[in-house]
Order: structure tokens, then sequence, then C-alpha cells
């Protein structure tokens, strides 16, 4: 038990022995990954910012609901 202690202690408060964000990750079984926008997403996203700057109205019958 003390020999966790030492080891939580040291991994929060010893800069020497604070491991990168990498490192959690591959202990907790993750591979680290990064976001990236493909040509169809970012299409995509300059639709909807048009479609939000200038919005129109349609019409919906209460039987369409």
């Amino acid at each position: 038990m003390d020999d966790e202690c030492e080891q939580f202690r040291q991994d929060v408060f010893d800069p020497e022995h604070q491991m990168t964000e990498s490192e959690a990750l591959a202990n907790r079984g993750q591979l680290p990954s990064k976001s990236a926008l493909m040509s169809d997403d970012v299409a995509l996203i300059r639709k909807a910012r048009e479609r939000l700057a200038a919005p129109q109205r349609v019409k919906v019958s209460m039987d369409d609901l």
C-alpha cells in the first residue's frame, strides 16, 4: 500500500515523473488520436454556417408533423 501511495505522489507532484498524455492513454489501453477535418466535412460546415446566417422560412402543416 505504501508503494502505491508513493507512486501516486510521484506521478502527481514530481514533474520529472509525470506522464505525457500519450503515456497515460497507453496505460489505459487507448491510442492517442487527433481530429482532422476532411474536405467533405469542411463543405458541410460551410453550408451549415451559410444557412444559419441566412435562415429561410419553411411552411409545415400540422399533418406533416
